[in-house]
């Protein structure tokens, strides 16, 4: 194995990182900073947006230059943005610093699969790119518990000051070892847009967004969720994170296999009826005898885990049969759509919470879920 893949791991890792701490330490910053919990998910809200919207309109942008120093500068962003959240007084400041440490995340995400692509040799594309995805593996199953864990001894500033420097190490690395001419990709806006033409890829990308809205809807707000609703210690959230992203490990290797026996559309089907389940079961788990109620709600996490990754495979599947020669382009607009869908659960979440109760963030959730289900059907699996 090239060993200057493993660089990339550790940018994909530490990105993946932060993306669910950030819902641990959510009540924490809220506290801190003043806020309520429904204004702290604006720190969600402006990292997705940002990140869905900018991430296209930054590749296009940065297009001309080389690889290495596309996917180490992100990098070096993304750091950056990681060590003033750790020191930056004030609620607004650190919102602004998230919401640029989402365009270095997601710049680096889009461009370090090509990179992998690029350094492999033939035959060995495939073994590149599950290298990269293996950071984010590890990150969820291992690295978001730990830096939970910290977060709950050390506070959650030293958390993201550690994420900081471990980019910071990973960008440095990077822009030493790649080599520098590994060429970007200078095409247009238009041109990376044009793919929305395919029939078929509108809805599709839809369902994405729809089962991400739905899903991100409880998951947000997870740690109120544990420690208000099911009355759980709060230094018990690692566990729980542990417990979800051994699922995520789970979800995302199935995912692809069950696509590839039943198709994508009826994979969808199956994990997105398991999702509406789910979610509509959460007030349920508060009302169970108190010993039962932490393995419950750790075997619901771990479920949890499998269908919220288990549907990134079978949607590229779909997006594959609708648009075999343009999969990179598709596969970007897909995750536009996801972090669409993530930065309106934010403001869902955060209504459900000033108008309703915690209780809700659940049913809600399963409501969107099934009009994720209706797009998917409705979606078609080839052209």
């Amino acid at each position: 194995m090239d060993v200057r893949l493993l660089w990339l791991a550790l940018g994909a890792f530490a990105g993946s990182v932060e993306s669910s701490l950030i819902v641990s330490v959510l009540p924490a910053i809220a506290a801190e900073t003043g806020v309520s919990l429904a204004q702290a998910g604006y720190l969600i809200f402006g990292y997705s947006i940002a990140y869905g919207i900018g991430t296209p309109l930054l590749s296009t942008l940065f297009g001309h230059l080389d690889r290495r120093t596309v996917v180490a500068g992100a990098e070096l962003l993304f750091g950056l943005m990681c060590l003033l959240l750790g020191v930056l007084p004030g609620f607004l400041l650190l919102v602004l610093a998230r919401t640029f440490m989402a365009l270095g995340a997601g710049l680096f995400t889009s461009t370090a699969q090509a990179t992998a692509v690029a350094l492999a040799a033939p035959g060995k594309r495939g073994s590149a790119i599950s290298t990269v995805v293996m950071g984010g593996s590890i990150a969820v199953a291992v690295g978001v518990p730990a830096s939970a864990l910290v977060a709950e001894f050390l506070g959650w500033r030293v958390a993201y000051l550690g994420l900081g420097v471990l980019a910071i190490i990973a960008s440095a690395t990077m822009w030493l070892k790649l080599p520098g001419d590994i060429h970007g990709d200078p095409r247009t806006i238009r041109e990376r847009l044009s793919v929305l033409k395919v029939p078929g890829m509108p809805l599709t990308l839809l369902a994405s967004g729809v089962m991400v809205m739905a899903s991100f809807t409880f998951f947000n707000y997870l740690a109120p969720v544990t420690t208000d609703l099911l009355g759980l210690d709060r230094v018990l959230l690692p566990l729980v994170m542990f417990a979800f992203g051994l699922g995520a490990v789970f979800g995302n290797f199935f995912g692809g296999r069950l696509a590839d026996r039943i198709g994508g559309r009826q994979t969808m089907l199956v994990i997105g009826g398991l999702m509406v389940v789910l979610l509509a079961a959460v007030p349920l788990l508060a009302m169970l005898p108190r010993p039962a109620v932490l393995p419950a709600f750790l075997f619901h996490m771990l479920l949890y885990g499998v269908v919220s990754w288990g549907f990134f495979p079978p949607q590229l599947h779909r997006l594959a049969a609708l648009a075999p020669a343009a999969v990179p382009l598709s596969a970007s607009l897909n995750l536009t759509s996801m972090n669409i869908g993530g930065a309106l659960s934010a403001l869902v979440g955060g209504l459900v919470l000033e108008n309703l109760s915690i209780g809700w963030l659940g049913p809600i959730g399963a409501i969107v879920a099934v009009a994720a289900l209706v797009v998917a059907y409705l979606a078609p699996d080839h052209r």
